[in-house]
């Protein structure tokens, strides 16, 4: 009985520690604005092998992977983003002289993640993840320059809490579900005259699900499947601009986040070395448009017409000693935009390489600390672009241009079983 009181005292203490750390967001590093960096250890391979446990942080991706090891164990990272991109106007309808270059409009951002799970008998695991699924942070450091008709500051940041539960139904086979319950804030500001912004900022919250399972079928192989639901945000919030004389008025503006299914394998090759892989598809085909409902049935809009975005990573680990463990990764991204019609200035995307390297260093036996880096590089891509739709119109002319981008991450993290 004592034991059972000491082990819930534990949990409580470590689910107050997650929570203090609740992950947020606002710069997307991945295709579309998702966010891959969940977990320092996969930061290091690519996220190769993401699914298929190893690391606490897998339960993002799977929550079969909540399942993993015994008694009571937290995981935490802490990444640092730096993005750059530029956007150049190269052809303005404002007339000679406004083309040029939005210079850098990344905002460098910090993201946590964070992971407790408790075994509460031989076969069932509870656990907590919180993370920021999706997020966006764009301003150029021109905000004079002709793209900001087109956008000016982008904004999105999202808290995501995922209580999970995971049941080992036989040797080598175990199920996992979970809820998502997420909380979602939005600015978004358009430049809608010389002298003056349009802006709107609003928040909402979503629910949705998790599911997975992970396969052990022989000894030193592992593969899992986790799927993510999608989840729509309808932000409500207050609009101001030329539109509204410049008084603020309701508005809301409706998202729907796509869902995701990711596969892992994570295969023994010798007693210190394990190859990884991942393939992930996201649904980003369900973003189809940006709309902004306002007060008397207007609407302003802007059009994406995304398709859905694929991930495909490799990678591995190597037992330096029994205290040090080595990783790298490398990864190719499909993005979801596919054509200069489809590219925004807020989100300059296109396909993209991830180059990744880490390391875990057990420091006793109760503690693990890790540490990782990323090199993504973006394909340039062109875009061309109208102003906002007003009720499917056009409000002004279309921009035509070319981006630039690149990323870089770090992060640290550590793992403690208690």
């Amino acid at each position: 009985m004592r034991n059972l009181k000491r082990r819930q005292n534990q949990f409580r203490r470590a689910a107050i520690g997650v929570a203090a750390i609740a992950a947020w967001s606002s710069a997307a590093s991945a295709g579309g604005f998702d966010i891959h960096e969940q977990s320092t250890v996969f930061l290091g391979s690519a996220s190769a092998g993401s699914a298929a446990g190893g690391s606490l942080g897998s339960m993002f991706w799977n929550p079969a992977a909540t399942a993993q090891f015994p008694g009571l164990n937290s995981e935490s990272s802490y990444t640092l983003i730096l993005p750059y991109a530029n956007v150049d106007i190269t052809n303005s309808p404002l007339g000679p002289g406004s083309n040029g270059s939005s210079g850098n409009i990344g905002i460098d951002a910090a993201t946590s993640a964070s992971y407790g799970a408790y075994q509460l008998g031989k076969d069932v695991w509870v656990g907590i993840a919180l993370n920021s699924p999706f997020g966006l942070a764009s301003k150029p450091e021109n905000t004079s320059y002709s793209g900001s008709y087109l956008g000016v500051t982008s904004k999105l940041i999202t808290m995501n809490a995922n209580p999970t539960i995971a049941y080992r139904i036989a040797p080598g086979i175990t199920i996992g579900a979970g809820v998502q319950i997420e909380w979602a804030q939005t600015k978004l500001q358009f430049r809608d005259s010389p002298v003056s912004i349009a802006q709107f900022g609003g928040n909402d919250w979503a629910f949705g699900g998790t599911a997975g399972i992970t396969l052990e079928p022989r000894q030193g192989t592992t593969i899992g499947l986790g799927y993510r639901s999608q989840m729509t945000h309808d932000l409500e919030g207050s609009f101001a601009g030329l539109l509204t004389g410049g008084n603020g008025v309701p508005g809301v503006v409706s998202i729907t986040l796509p869902d995701i299914v990711t596969l892992s394998a994570r295969q023994v090759v010798t007693p210190t070395t394990r190859l990884l892989g991942t393939i992930e598809w996201t649904n980003w085909s369900v973003f189809k448009n940006l709309p902004l409902s306002l007060p008397g049935g207007n609407q302003l809009s802007v059009p994406a017409n995304w398709h859905d975005g694929w991930f495909f990573s490799v990678g591995g680990e190597y037992d330096y000693s029994p205290l040090l463990t080595l990783r790298s990764g490398v990864a190719y991204e499909l993005s979801p935009i596919q054509d200069a019609s489809e590219r925004l200035v807020q989100v300059p995307d296109n396909n993209r390489v991830w180059l990744s390297i880490g390391g875990s260093y057990k420091w006793s036996d109760s503690i693990t600390l890790d540490a990782g880096y990323s090199h993504i590089f973006v394909e340039d891509g062109g875009f061309s672009q109208s102003t906002p739709l007003l009720n499917g119109i056009p409000t002004g002319p279309t921009f035509t241009g070319n981006t630039h981008a690149s990323i870089d991450l770090f992060s640290v993290g550590v793992r403690t079983k208690w």
